[in-house]
């Protein structure tokens, strides 16, 4: 795959990203429940349309963190479908509860493109 291709890759992953950002802090913020959904849309799209790929990278401390990535956002999700059926459980609003987790996600996300921007350099 060439490097124009990549990066046109990780372009549209980072404005799918954006999207769902948006979207997520609206759903959470004005309590509209529906824009979770769509919100989820635009952060799952770039995986089955393979914009989302971080093969050929060899460094082993990147494939963790992509992995570390996964498992982070997979919690984040568990969070917010929970939200979806209730809004806190205890003093916990599972909402921004959701947001933060899927923050660290996101910059897990982003060390991963950072990195892989690095390999493209070489």
């Amino acid at each position: 795959m060439s490097n124009n291709v990549v990066l046109n890759n990780m372009v549209k992953t980072i404005i799918c990203v954006a999207i769902a950002s948006a979207l997520f802090i609206s759903a959470v913020y004005y309590g509209y429940k529906l824009l979770f959904i769509i919100a989820a849309f635009f952060d799952w799209l770039p995986l089955p349309t393979g914009w989302m790929k971080i093969r050929g990278n060899s460094d082993p401390f990147v494939k963790k963190a992509g992995i570390l990535h996964g498992a982070v956002t997979i919690i984040a999700y568990i969070t917010g479908i929970i939200w979806l059926a209730i809004n806190r459980i205890g003093f916990i609003d599972l909402g921004y509860l959701f947001l933060v987790v899927w923050f660290q996600a996101v910059m897990l996300g982003s060390y991963t493109t950072i990195a892989k921007l690095l390999m493209i350099k070489k």
